[in-house]
């Protein structure tokens, strides 16, 4: 018997705005299709990091973007490897080495088209591909009875200026347009897709797949299922104060979604601080030897170091991931499933790049038993905001103040003339990274190698 009372929602009290999420379909492949000539719809292209440089070898590398034919074709995703692809190649595929930079310019061209649309208060970028519009108050400007309608004229403005295609989702609030791209538009001939207050029970309830909401991963999935909540539905009719109680303010957010609730707009300045710092990387090759290893966590350190200093924060536990080679067997324990380690350690408040690389070294030290290592991930948490210098009592005073001021100095150099004009000597030995990450965009190569200098221009 049920002796809760769940909150009930009124929509007539509800925001109801005409709200458009716009997602520039496969971006990345289809950018290189239009520069290549090609139509994005219609050619099997792959956006792929180390390519071969011919077709008559494999290379090596991720996928990290493939357009909707290639997918179709050859059954690979965003996360899929060169392994994953037919091979020998198929005559009718095309391997690119990733442009971020030409990534970067063609999002912005695309974002400001929409600006011709909405001002600056009701256009919020989501992702590289991905853009919310506020179109509540462009209706009657651009003579557009729906939404509908006006969402078809910016698709064809972007197809026009760019060649790149665009799928819309329309809804009275962010959360039900983000639903409609993602669930619906992707099926519909027209590639727009639209659900209302009224369409929730039939558009939202109907969902049995939990992970096509957006905020509901596979981890908080796999937490509902174990109370019994597999659908938008029963997740609709479930214990508000119980998911409360499990999930905190999550909880309570997923069950007004299932109603298709949401009360925030476009136009809200939300920028709250940092709780942690990271970096990650997949290193470009199977690393076995420690020393290599070191290196390539001190400069990792370095850089979340360096990060923390510009906001001003101080971190109190740092953190070490590492990921096993993918064929990695420990002949120790050939049989075992783990594939890395993580692990963590409460420190004194520090942003020094020293300190922070010494604790990092610490922990892998405590856990590296000759495995090959293929992903490194570091980070910094809980953090406090301020420029006091906490002195460490084992140490002398005058060789931490020494520390920061080197610290100070280098953040200065590389500011003003970039993270090349002053490296650690580590970064030049065997199986450092810094020095060719520095040229990448977003952790990707910037032009057609991802190499080139600082000052490249890159079309």
């Amino acid at each position: 018997m049920q002796f809760w009372v769940n909150p009930r929602f009124d929509y007539k009290r509800e925001p109801s705005r005409d709200i458009l999420c716009i997602d520039c379909v496969s971006f990345y492949a289809s950018v290189e299709c239009v520069e290549r000539g090609y139509h994005p719809l219609k050619t099997k292209l792959v956006v792929m990091s180390k390519p071969a440089d011919k077709n008559d070898s494999r290379g090596s590398g991720l996928i990290l973007a493939s357009s909707r034919p290639a997918k179709k074709a050859f059954g690979i995703s965003n996360v899929s490897r060169a392994r994953d692809l037919p091979y020998p190649y198929p005559d009718d595929l095309i391997i690119v080495p990733p442009r971020m930079n030409l990534y970067m310019r063609k999002n912005m061209e695309i974002n400001n088209i929409y600006r011709k649309y909405v001002d600056e208060s009701n256009l919020s970028v989501f992702s590289v591909d991905e853009t919310y519009l506020d179109v509540t108050d462009s209706l009657k400007l651009y003579e557009c009875a729906t939404a509908e309608e006006l969402a078809k004229k910016i698709q064809r403005d972007v197809y026009d200026q760019t060649g790149i295609v665009t799928t819309v989702g329309i809804g009275e609030n962010p959360f039900l347009a983000k639903v409609a791209l993602d669930v619906y538009s992707k099926h519909s001939p027209t590639m727009r897709a639209e659900i209302r207050y009224e369409d929730v029970p039939t558009m939202i309830w109907n969902i049995d797949d939990l992970t096509e909401i957006c905020g509901i991963g596979e981890k908080t999935a796999n937490k509902l299922n174990r109370i019994g909540i597999n659908t938008m539905k029963e997740l609709s009719q479930a214990n508000y104060y119980d998911l409360k109680a499990r999930f905190g303010v999550i909880g309570t957010q997923l069950f007004a979604n299932a109603w298709g609730i949401d009360r925030s707009f476009l136009g809200q300045k939300h920028r709250p601080k940092s709780k942690s710092i990271g970096n990650s990387q997949v290193l470009n090759k199977d690393y076995t030897n420690r020393e290599e290893v070191e290196i390539v966590i001190r400069e990792m350190a370095d850089q979340v170091a360096t990060r923390l200093r510009r906001m001003g924060a101080k971190a109190e536990v740092v953190s070490l991931w590492v990921g096993f080679s993918l064929n990695y067997i420990d002949p120790l324990d050939p049989y075992s499933e783990k594939r890395g380690f993580h692990q963590q350690m409460k420190v004194p408040l520090t942003n020094s790049s020293k300190e922070i690389a010494e604790y990092l070294i610490e922990i892998f030290a405590s856990h590296y038993r000759y495995q090959h290592i293929r992903h490194i991930g570091v980070n910094c948490s809980k953090l406090a905001y301020t420029s006091a210098l906490q002195l460490n009592l084992f140490e002398e005073p005058e060789e931490q103040l020494k520390d920061a001021k080197i610290d100070y100095v280098v953040d200065v150099i590389r500011r003003k003339y970039g993270f090349k004009a002053l490296i650690h000597g580590h970064s030049l030995m065997e199986g450092a990274r810094a020095v060719e990450r520095s040229s990448l965009v977003f952790g990707h190569a910037g032009g057609m190698s991802g190499i080139e200098s600082a000052g490249t221009d890159n079309k």
